[in-house]
């Protein structure tokens, strides 16, 4: 296998930004012989990089680049971005891997919601069967390094903005959780991001395997563009091809008339609705990977929720606290409220996407109790309350959020921060915002 995109000399590239992404494409390419250079408005000496060749520049020294490698959070219409594609083919991670790896084994997730959660099933479920197999791409360490340093199935979560770069990338088995408004202030438009999720199944074949939600009314609308072979789950309805929940049961069923019961969901450690959605396509791509359904069950049963995605925190005064910060976006904030049954106190608000928050308001006004709102889109959520006659709170930061959702619950209630939004304007990141939930909900005393 050749180290770089054609020819035998030193190819030149440029790493635009110098987060989690450009670390690892740094440290990957010059292990593989590029001439590497680098970007950064804030970083240019970065102590995981000591050891490695590289050479920082300055926006006045822009010029032709074999490729430029841009980290995922910067976007298409920045300042930079724009000078350097008039001379330089701009690429994501996720796409040199595909160039630079086009051997590795890969599993691809992408979705609105249930990325995460998906991945860490399927890596578990491989790991369990005895399969060596990374998370790799939106979370942990960055793709290129973990593909340059290791051996295994590596287990890929796509963003959009990782997505949006890619031309040639093409996963043998993938799957599309779902696809909801989000990320309109990095995309521009609704349309830009739908074009970027599809693009995992873009260079897909007969030969190759897609996973889709039979409810998510995009992925159906695209079917006809899909050229793998697909599988579908659904926990409404039962499916052609694919895994679907009767009665809390995951059924199987290939394309004729013989079910086969999988999997009782009651004998899992998650919950909701969502979560099944989230089994039985972790499931479906272990499936299609090759491992036994036995073996997958048995593996699937010892997984346990990941942090910040319905995260059970404590019960107090019989009131049940769950940290649910992992919840950036309407559709996954419905999910969250949807999976209980009893009086909800939810703490929301955010960083602002520029989606429309209606559909979060309204699924909250069914079994909900009071919205505690913080951030830059609470104002657009008060509206929403007003408008649809819902209690809620302003509150200035996590501590009194958390505080005056205690002060208003009751026992049975549940205290659920959700918020629907981004983390960005409090918050480094959705993570630390979680761990500020659970430390102060650790915090409270009884009333």
């Amino acid at each position: 296998m050749s180290n770089y995109f054609g020819g035998n000399t030193m190819k030149k590239v440029l790493v635009y930004g110098l987060g989690v992404t450009g670390i690892s494409s740094v440290k990957a390419l010059d292990k593989l012989g590029y001439e590497v250079y680098t970007y950064d408005k804030n970083k240019k000496n970065i102590k995981e990089l000591e050891g490695y060749d590289y050479s920082p520049i300055s926006d006045e020294n822009f010029g032709k680049y074999d490729f430029v490698l841009k980290s995922p959070g910067i976007k298409p219409s920045d300042d930079i971005v724009k000078i350097l594609e008039k001379d330089n083919e701009i690429i994501s991670d996720i796409e040199a891997s595909q160039r630079l790896f086009p051997d590795k084994e890969k599993i691809a997730i992408t979705g609105t919601n249930g990325k995460t959660s998906t991945t860490s099933m399927v890596t578990h479920i491989l790991n369990e069967c005895g399969h060596p197999a990374y998370a790799v791409g939106n979370i942990g360490e960055g793709i290129l390094w973990q593909m340059y340093d290791k051996k295994g199935v590596f287990v890929e979560e796509l963003s959009s903005f990782q997505l949006h770069d890619t031309q040639t990338y093409k996963p043998h088995i993938g799957a599309i959780l779902n696809i909801k408004e989000d990320h309109i202030d990095w995309h521009g438009s609704f349309e830009d991001y739908i074009d970027s999720k599809l693009k995992l199944a873009a260079n897909q074949d007969e030969r190759d395997y897609l996973v889709i939600n039979h409810e998510d009314e995009i992925s159906q609308s695209h079917m006809v563009d899909f050229k793998a072979q697909v599988y579908e789950f659904s926990s409404q309805n039962m499916v052609e091809r694919g895994l679907f929940l009767d009665d809390n049961k995951i059924c199987f069923r290939n394309g004729g008339c013989n079910i086969a019961e999988i999997l009782d969901v009651r004998d899992l450690s998650v919950i909701g609705n969502h979560n099944y959605e989230n089994v039985m396509a972790a499931i479906l791509l272990t499936y299609l990977y090759g491992l036994d359904f036995l073996d997958i069950v048995k593996a699937i049963k010892t997984f346990k929720s990941i942090s910040h995605r319905l995260e059970y925190v404590r019960t107090l005064d019989g009131i049940d606290f769950y940290n649910d910060s992992k919840g950036t976006n309407v559709d996954s904030s419905v999910k969250a409220i949807e999976s209980f049954d009893r009086p909800i106190l939810i703490i929301a608000g955010g960083y602002d996407k520029h989606i429309d928050y209606t559909d979060f308001v309204k699924a909250f006004k069914k079994n909900g109790k009071v919205m505690v709102l913080m951030g830059a889109t609470k104002e657009k959520l008060r509206a929403l309350c007003e408008k649809y006659q819902i209690k809620y709170i302003l509150v200035k930061d996590m501590k009194e959020a958390i505080d005056t959702a205690y002060e208003n619950g009751e026992k049975g209630d549940v205290v659920l921060l959700s918020p629907a939004s981004a983390s960005w304007d409090m918050y480094k990141s959705y993570e630390v915002r979680g761990d500020e939930f659970k430390a102060l909900v650790n915090r409270l005393e009884e009333k």
